[in-house]
């Protein structure tokens, strides 16, 4: 097959994959029945070795937006997260020179357990996991940008448990998602982009991800405060991103402080 004809192919594979994707959003954000939203403050670690042998470490900054709904007669809940954050990172000689975008969007379905007794609800399922964004490294005159873009299917669970202190209810959760097997794009190494776009010459781009080509987590540790009809959630976010392919490797591990309400 020649090169021109598989960056031909992967053009409507990508346009049915952002349809399934929008559909299931409307169709999610329809039956939503409780929502997050919420704002981040963290530090981000970033190696690129396309960009740089340097790791890069910064502030970053994040918007989160999450949704579950179930029917009453059910135990199967959806689920719909939105995720964007920003960060700007530098060296000890190159102070706020990498600037890093990524939006994250997550859809799927658990099934529910609940524990009267203990006051515990468990929900376990999988959800579909696609990344957007790019780095910029503004020291880099040649290839100084590096896009992001990647699919999985990601195992998920979510643990709660309410507790009583004194007439007011709380409840503290853990969320926790793990990329398992998807696709990637990736320039191999030495590749530049105008290789890749304007002359059309595919170098296996297309990369298969799992945990063998490098381990990642997303993951939320929150205390709700229930006051009357609004509840304050204060927690932990946490993103370990990491990849191995076309010998090059790329991490980015971000751990902030979740402040926000549900309604």
């Amino acid at each position: 097959m020649r090169n021109e004809h598989v960056i031909a192919t992967l053009s409507p594979m990508m346009k049915r994959l952002f349809f399934l994707v929008a559909l299931v959003a409307c169709s999610t954000l329809s039956a939503s029945a409780q929502r997050l939203t919420a704002f981040s403050v963290g530090h981000t670690n970033i190696l690129d070795t396309y960009l740089s042998q340097e790791k890069f470490s910064g502030t970053e900054l994040g918007f989160l937006s999450q949704g579950v709904s179930m029917r009453d007669s059910s135990h199967v809940s959806r689920e719909l997260t939105h995720h964007a954050s920003m960060a700007l990172a530098g060296t000890r000689g190159n102070d706020h020179s990498l600037l890093s975008a990524l939006y994250n969007f997550r859809f799927g379905w658990h099934y529910n357990w609940f524990f009267p007794a203990q006051r515990v609800r468990l929900r376990v399922g999988g959800v579909g996991d696609l990344t957007v964004g790019g780095v910029y490294n503004s020291r880099n005159s040649n290839n100084p940008a590096q896009a992001r873009l990647a699919f999985s299917l990601d195992p998920s669970a979510c643990l709660s448990w309410d507790i009583n202190l004194g007439h007011q209810l709380f409840t503290l959760s853990y969320a926790a998602a793990i990329p398992f097997i998807g696709l990637a794009f990736s320039p191999n190494y030495g590749q530049s982009y105008y290789e890749i776009f304007s002359r059309g010459n595919y170098d296996h781009n297309l990369v298969f991800i799992s945990p063998f080509s490098g381990p990642q987590l997303h993951q939320m540790l929150t205390f709700d405060m229930h006051i009357c009809r609004t509840t304050l959630t204060v927690g932990y976010i946490g993103d370990i991103l990491q990849m191995k392919a076309n010998d090059l490797k790329y991490h980015q591990y971000s751990h902030g402080i979740l402040i926000g309400w549900k309604y």
